[in-house]
């Protein structure tokens, strides 16, 4: 965002406007008050270059896109004061998104962050009470997929003082895992 030209003019012209919006506001409200409806406009135009720029969410399935994603995973961790399960699900087929998260929704709760991974690859980190529950709820999605018709792999990691990149390469690791075990050999 801070090689955008756009960006630098939004950042320039809310602050230019915020000057004159101070300086008219002291010498004449009624002039002042004018100039509110140009900062308002400004900072929309600003809002939607960020959003733009960020790309927070998957145009695909809405989900959030793997580095908002992320930002938000991290915060969780932090604030999480247990265990964690983070599941990654890669589904066999390109495009199956939408009903994987169909026969998963069942198994979760609003305060479940779920989000995009990588091309197509679907992440969920869980709070849970205890480290082994990470391996249940597994089970369980595994469960779901497999009754929807879905064919599709779900690696699982748990912790309770781990970092995100540890989770993500345990439960990658997992999935690749079970992956060779199911004879599945691919490489993306």
């Amino acid at each position: 965002m801070f090689t955008k030209p756009s960006a630098h003019a939004v950042e320039i012209s809310t602050q230019c406007l915020g000057v004159a919006l101070a300086g008219l506001l002291s010498w004449h409200v009624a002039l002042g008050i004018l100039v509110v409806p140009a900062v308002l406009l400004v900072h929309r135009w600003s809002l939607r270059e960020t959003v733009k720029t960020e790309d927070a969410f998957d145009a695909e399935t809405g989900l959030w896109s793997e580095t908002a994603w992320r930002v938000q995973a991290q915060q969780k961790l932090h604030d999480t004061h247990g265990h964690v399960a983070l599941l990654m699900i890669d589904p066999d087929e390109a495009g199956q998104e939408r009903q994987i998260l169909e026969s998963i929704e069942s198994g979760l709760s609003p305060s479940d962050l779920l989000g995009r991974y990588g091309t197509r690859q679907i992440v969920v980190l869980i709070p849970v009470g205890r480290a082994q529950a990470g391996r249940f709820l597994s089970a369980g999605f595994r469960a779901d997929l497999a009754n929807s018709g879905i064919k599709a792999a779900l690696g699982c990691a748990t912790t309770d003082d781990s970092e995100l990149e540890g989770l993500l390469i345990e439960a990658m690791s997992d999935l690749m895992a079970r992956r060779a075990a199911a004879g599945v050999d691919r490489s993306w």
